[in-house]
């Protein structure tokens, strides 16, 4: 079932979210997988790249994303895009379950353009966007929503929204990162990006 999408301030949004345990809640899983997975293919205007278990109001540890298999390589910096500037028709729905972090790249990249760092967005905070020092891969392990165990490395843009969706998990917003490192904050007024006080998240 297609749910709505919480937005800040919400306290669901700043809480650590727990482990799932397929053996005893095997059928409630598949139920938060399909609930999550249809609301995030089915969002439009903007369309979303991610999805956490947080954002539709549980504090469990899934999130999904919504992306061409194709961009997880190391020079994929920015999210695909057609001429109508919109996501790929060709992505693909993915969930993870449990994610756990094994291991991540040392350096810390803002995208693949140092002069014009990526804006990351979140579905949660509508219009605002802000550049993030994200890890350039990260490696995690995770359970399918078949319950078998898989790992995968994530570069790139691909990589960039797996972190976004696991600092959900942990309660984190990517305004966090624009405050802690006194970055630029920035709101969408129609096609027109205008930059704002950034202190205006210390209230999500």
């Amino acid at each position: 079932m297609r749910k709505s999408i919480l937005s800040v301030p919400n306290p669901i949004l700043r809480t650590k979210s727990i482990v799932v345990d397929p053996k005893k809640d095997a059928g409630l899983i598949k139920k938060y997988v399909a609930d999550l997975e249809e609301t995030l293919s089915k969002k439009n205007k903007p369309k979303g790249v991610g999805l956490s278990m947080p954002q539709i109001g549980k504090n469990v540890r899934i999130f999904s994303t919504l992306l061409p298999p194709s961009i997880n390589v190391a020079d994929s910096g920015r999210p695909p895009k057609n001429d109508n500037d919109e996501i790929e028709e060709e992505s693909v729905l993915a969930t993870y379950i449990n994610p756990v972090i094994l291991e991540t790249s040392k350096e810390l990249t803002f995208g693949p353009d140092p002069k014009e760092p990526l804006l990351e967005g979140c579905l949660s905070i509508p219009s605002i966007y802000g550049p993030v020092p994200r890890y350039t891969w990260v490696r995690i392990s995770y359970l399918t929503p078949e319950f078998k165990t898989l790992e995968g490395v994530f570069h790139g843009f691909f990589g960039r929204v797996i972190q976004h969706e696991f600092d959900h998990l942990e309660g984190i917003l990517f305004t966090d990162y624009v405050l802690k490192h006194k970055l630029p904050l920035y709101e969408m007024h129609g096609k027109t990006m205008e930059e704002i006080d950034p202190d205006i998240a210390k209230s999500f």
